[in-house]
């Protein structure tokens, strides 16, 4: 995991280490992949094309007053799943900007949509929040065996048609699906899936051990990454959640992120198939 103490002091530094780890073979521009580029810490210039561009657009934080040492300092903050209170110390940013940029790089981040799971699968449901004060939501969740590989996204309630349209969704009909013994679950042969049902209440808990460890996880990490729980972000915590079980890698260190986001302003899509 990179470390803050990897950072230079000044904003320039921060933008000659980001250039020397996403550019190793050398700055060039974008529309002719010129060499010829000079670095001002507001902008690049081409002086082949002589046209100038900004760098920080290219990385989703156009317009923004960020320094290059905030935005690095938020990033690996992020990525090391630290408080707010700590990014807030980290970075010298307000808690209100704080949580709307972290909100912005958990929409960056890849969804999970564009490929349902298949083979294998476990599925299960769990309540998040406490409905007493209004503020609980039902997430359900899949995932591939033999991947590891899981799918994540609220529901309205836990009847066999909620958990039918999830399934649409994110698992091909004729997999083979391990559930607990709810009775959303029983009907599931009838729409063309394989089942294997578990008991919980006579201490079956077998086949979907794995998704209930997502569970016990995905609590642990909003205890560690929110400083309450509220529902109207869930969807953008199941997708930073479900983003750092698929693609553990994208979390190493800022780089490795800043090169994706590079990669999806050129107009392609890295997670085409994730």
């Amino acid at each position: 995991m990179y470390s803050l103490l990897n950072l230079s002091g000044d904003s320039q530094g921060c933008l000659d280490l980001v250039i020397a780890n996403v550019y190793p073979d050398g700055l060039v521009c974008p529309w002719l992949l010129h060499s010829s580029v000079l670095v001002r810490e507001k902008y690049l210039w081409c002086s082949s094309c002589r046209r100038k561009w900004s760098l920080k657009r290219q990385f989703g934080f156009g317009f923004s007053k960020l320094s290059w040492r905030q935005i690095l300092a938020l990033i690996i903050c992020w990525q090391g799943k630290h408080a707010p209170g700590d990014i807030q110390i980290a970075t010298g940013l307000s808690y209100p900007t704080l949580q709307r940029w972290l909100e912005r790089l958990r929409r960056k981040l890849p969804d999970g949509k564009a490929a349902a799971l298949a083979g294998e699968l476990e599925i299960d449901d769990s309540f998040l929040g406490h409905q007493k004060h209004g503020n609980q939501a039902i997430v359900s969740g899949v995932l591939e065996r033999q991947t590891g590989a899981i799918r994540l996204a609220v529901i309205p309630d836990v009847a066999q048609d909620s958990i039918e349209g999830f399934l649409d969704r994110y698992a091909e009909v004729g997999s083979l699906i391990y559930a607990d013994a709810h009775a959303s679950h029983v009907g599931l042969e009838d729409v063309g899936y394989g089942l294997v049902l578990c008991n919980h209440d006579r201490g079956h808990f077998g086949p979907t051990n794995r998704i209930e460890n997502v569970w016990s996880c995905l609590d642990r990490f909003v205890i560690r990454t929110r400083d309450r729980f509220l529902k109207r972000f869930l969807p953008g915590v199941l997708q930073e959640f479900q983003a750092r079980r698929n693609h553990p890698e994208l979390f190493r260190d800022p780089f490795t992120l800043l090169k994706v986001w590079l990669f999806r302003f050129s107009g392609q899509n890295p997670f085409v198939n994730c």
